[in-house]
């Protein structure tokens, strides 16, 4: 299992210990005490009020419960409750220094004060994670496992590729190169679409194995660009059924691998193949020939 380590903050400045001793305050009487008591029993209670409004409005009380809290927390520390070691399972492209970033803590730091909760949150948040479970596990140690999410494909938009998972959500812009076998996703909207399409394209590898890139063509269906060349248009719906067409006729007669340009699947009972610029031939689906 990864061990990460937390980081470790600077020291804090020493305290200066030639300073003075501050001089004696001389007892205040019984007799003024007496009549300080009194006075201050004799407060209406508008004043007593008007000062809470105060300690509130100009933040000294929280300031004050503030310091009070980090006095305890970090009594609990020197106890021994204090971070010393992070240790992460599941962890493959998300990068250690994000999750101790995510984590926000240090080497030191209270670990009751931790809070497991925003920090899953926070781990939750980084791009190939898709789920976290963090934990303390004291006196000293927080525990964070992660899933990963599952590269999908690689989204080419505006020139630039991006590597995007079966949500269509984009996990990275860097590194691309590495993720060059996964198929290519062109357009806009393609994140969102693609995720469907290539579900339904495994289900029918005869086709699938071959497609190279999907292209959104405005906004409503797919072109597909097979490792050949060819060019497989399809329709806007019924997907699943004209793949299912295509799958069927290149099994039993290869028909991918024959001297076409282009296959049209777009009308749902036949398969328009292009062989040339000008030339088209139509082929009537098998169960369709008497």
């Amino acid at each position: 299992m990864p061990r990460l380590t937390a980081k470790t903050p600077k020291r804090a400045a020493e305290r200066r210990t030639d300073r003075k001793a501050p001089a004696r305050r001389k007892p205040v009487a019984r007799s003024t005490r007496r009549a300080l008591k009194a006075a201050a029993v004799g407060l209406p209670a508008a004043a007593l009020v008007g000062f809470v409004g105060w300690a509130w409005a100009s933040g000294w009380a929280a300031q004050t419960g503030e310091r009070l809290a980090a006095g305890a927390w970090q009594l609990t520390a020197d106890a021994g409750f204090a971070v010393e070691e992070v240790l992460v399972t599941g962890r493959g492209s998300t990068h250690g220094d994000d999750i101790l970033a995510a984590l926000a803590v240090e080497r030191g730091a209270p670990i009751l004060a931790f809070d497991p909760n925003a920090a899953r949150a926070a781990v939750e948040a980084l791009p190939w994670v898709r789920s976290a479970v963090v934990a303390r596990r004291l006196p000293d140690t927080i525990f964070v496992s992660i899933e990963e999410r599952e590269p999908l494909a690689l989204w080419q938009s505006g020139g630039r590729f991006r590597v995007i998972d079966d949500t269509g959500t984009v996990l990275t812009e860097n590194g691309t190169a590495a993720f060059a076998h996964l198929p290519r996703v062109v357009g806009t909207d393609a994140p969102a679409h693609a995720p469907e399409l290539l579900a339904l394209l495994a289900l029918v590898p005869t086709v699938g194995a071959r497609v190279e890139a999907a292209v959104r063509v405005g906004g409503r269906r797919w072109d597909l660009r097979l490792d050949n060349g060819v060019t497989v248009r399809l329709p806007e719906t019924g997907v699943d059924r004209a793949l299912a067409r295509l799958a069927s006729v290149e099994d039993e007669d290869g028909l991918i691998d024959r001297d076409i340009r282009s296959i049209d699947l777009r009308l749902a009972d036949r398969l328009v193949i292009r062989t040339s610029p000008v030339a088209n031939e139509m082929i009537r689906l098998p169960e369709e020939n008497t």
